[in-house]
């Protein structure tokens, strides 16, 4: 398939030098953006050809073509309609735009079949967590080439719903700022206890990488690994003991909600009038 990017941002380069990585021809991939700034460093970093428009850019490669929405959630109704009016509609409509339901693409955009996804930010470093959902139009061949699309930035999973995606947000899309939180306030902790500011944020970091590089890789459970390190009358159960007298099970939970139902508020309020709003519970 050959991919046009609709923004140049951090996201889209992501994916655009995953696919690289991964075989795809620089001829294969497109990007439009009004900044000619961002084209610029598309066109230096990657060798890809940049696009004027977007009628343009479809027109090129009218039987195999993919976009990727890569943009700020309040423009995605107005790109989805220049798309609709192209002169050649796209096989695939792959949306990394937060919050933008497909019900609501598809009220701007026609029949063209959608993946939507919700990747976090380490996708960056090719270590993100997304996940995907698709529209009913969707033929396996098309979910295959947005799921080898997304594989380039970190795991995939696709979710049997779009309500799941609230979810998904609330636990790895917002989900790295939790830890940098942690390691933010590991980090003050431990200057208050009377380390430097670099070796408290130092210890924080690898502490953190090396936890969570043993719960990826090995065959133990989080729970077991917390219990391996935590003996009887020990440090760690003595600070496990603090964090469940303060009822952190329970914030974390609060947390995450608060996280899903914003979500859910955002796609609300990002549909068009009309739509059966807030009418898909988790």
């Amino acid at each position: 398939m050959h991919w046009t990017f609709i923004g140049a941002g951090n996201m889209a380069s992501s994916l655009i030098g995953g696919l690289i990585a991964a075989g795809t021809a620089a001829p294969n991939i497109q990007v439009v953006d009004p900044d000619a700034n961002a084209l610029a460093r598309a066109k230096s970093r990657f060798n890809i050809s940049p696009a004027t428009d977007i009628d343009k850019a479809l027109s090129m490669h009218p039987n195999d073509s993919g976009i990727v929405l890569a943009v700020k959630p309040h423009i995605v109704e107005a790109v989805c309609k220049e798309i609709n009016a192209a002169s050649h509609a796209p096989e695939l409509l792959v949306s990394v735009a937060a919050g933008v339901r497909s019900t609501s693409m598809q009220s701007w955009l026609g029949a063209t079949p959608i993946v939507r996804c919700m990747p976090n930010t380490p996708a960056l470093l090719g270590l993100g967590a997304t996940a995907l959902y698709a529209t009913d139009n969707c033929r396996q061949a098309q979910k295959q080439a947005a799921e080898e699309l997304l594989n380039t930035a970190g795991i995939t999973r696709w979710v049997s719903t779009e309500a799941q995606l609230d979810a998904i947000t609330a636990l790895s899309g917002s989900g790295p700022a939790y830890f940098f939180y942690l390691i933010e306030h590991m980090t003050a902790a431990g200057i208050n206890l009377g380390l430097d500011k670099d070796t408290a944020e130092t210890f924080a970091k690898e502490t953190a990488f090396g936890a969570a590089s043993m719960a990826r890789t090995g065959d133990d459970s989080p729970a077991t690994l917390r219990q391996n390190v935590t003996s009887k009358g020990g440090t760690t159960a003595a600070a496990l003991n603090a964090f469940n007298d303060a009822n952190t099970p329970a914030i974390i939970a609060r947390a995450m909600q608060a996280a899903n139902d914003r979500a859910v508020e955002l796609g609300d309020d990002l549909a068009p009038d009309g739509e059966n709003n807030g009418a898909h519970p988790c």
